[in-house]
């Protein structure tokens, strides 16, 4: 995935129309960077992302939109389940890793901090403050079991995680609307060198 730098005549119009949301903070068309990302489980919608690069350090605000409306990420899982409902969600086999992966980066739990892992050996080096490994929506975990109820439709993925900081194998469910739980199964351990 790769994101796309809107235009100047875009970014204003963004600027414009996120003012509302972002009254506390000022976005000028000369010092902010507005870019988006085609998301593979919505077809009307995609990730936008506003920054400043006039503050020290820069501050970016993430949004979900059409194009039109727009939904501020606000750490919370109403924007996503908003959109989800509103304009559908495409989830199959293929794009409910990259749904979770999204999902994860963007909601904060309270159970604290989930990653999905490519792999149990990557606790050991995982950086939870690398936006770009944060936002590899992509990443296909090994190992990974992937089921689909046929009756509700809703998927379980098996996987490797960073559950609030410890490596664990973990049971996600995820409903057709959308709605993510997560059922630890068991600590991983990595082989030391």
């Amino acid at each position: 995935m790769t994101w796309h730098r809107l235009d100047r005549e875009k970014t204003v119009s963004m600027i414009a129309r996120v003012k509302p949301t972002t009254q506390t903070i000022t976005f000028s068309p000369t010092t902010s960077e507005a870019k988006c990302l085609k998301l593979p489980f919505y077809e009307q919608f995609l990730l936008y992302r506003l920054t400043n690069f006039s503050s020290l350090p820069t501050f970016s605000m993430d949004f979900l939109s059409d194009g039109e409306t727009y939904y501020y990420m606000d750490g919370s899982e109403a924007p996503i389940l908003k959109i989800n409902s509103q304009a559908g969600l495409k989830l199959s086999k293929e794009t409910v890793l990259p749904y979770l992966n999204f999902y994860f980066c963007f909601v904060r739990l309270p159970e604290g901090e989930i990653i999905i892992l490519k792999s149990p050996e990557e606790a050991a080096i995982i950086d939870l403050y690398d936006e770009e490994r944060r936002e590899e929506f992509n990443a296909i975990p090994t190992p990974v079991f992937i089921d689909q109820n046929t009756d509700t439709g809703d998927f379980i993925v098996t996987v490797p995680v960073l559950y609030d900081g410890s490596p664990m194998e973990a049971r996600i469910s995820v409903t057709r609307d959308g709605k993510v739980s997560t059922e630890p199964l068991r600590m991983l351990t990595m082989a030391l060198n």
